[in-house]
């Protein structure tokens, strides 16, 4: 499943030099395929591909530390334009 995160974070240099630590060994059953920071590194918001919320939680909450509120939302479509397809089966 697709994940987009929503970041903010109360102390940016804390929380980015945890994450550019973290990026090399991201396990294998979570894959990162974008990142939005904005310049000053206060919200991002990032695409992830994981089995669940859950296991992509327990990844990135210690990692990112209390510093960063981390809001998780599943996703329709990673890449490219996509409509929410709950409302589309209901307009139909």
């Amino acid at each position: 499943m697709y994940i987009l995160v929503q970041h903010t974070v109360s102390d940016p240099t804390t929380v980015w030099q945890r994450a550019q630590a973290a990026v090399p060994p991201i396990p294998a059953i979570l894959k990162l395929h974008h990142s939005f920071p904005t310049p000053d590194g206060r919200k991002a918001v990032c695409i992830w591909e994981a089995a669940s919320i859950e296991s992509l939680k327990t990844f990135l909450d210690p990692m990112m530390g209390p510093e960063a509120h981390n809001e998780y939302l599943t996703v329709v479509n990673k890449e490219g334009i996509a409509l929410p397809t709950e409302v589309i089966k209901t307009a139909v």
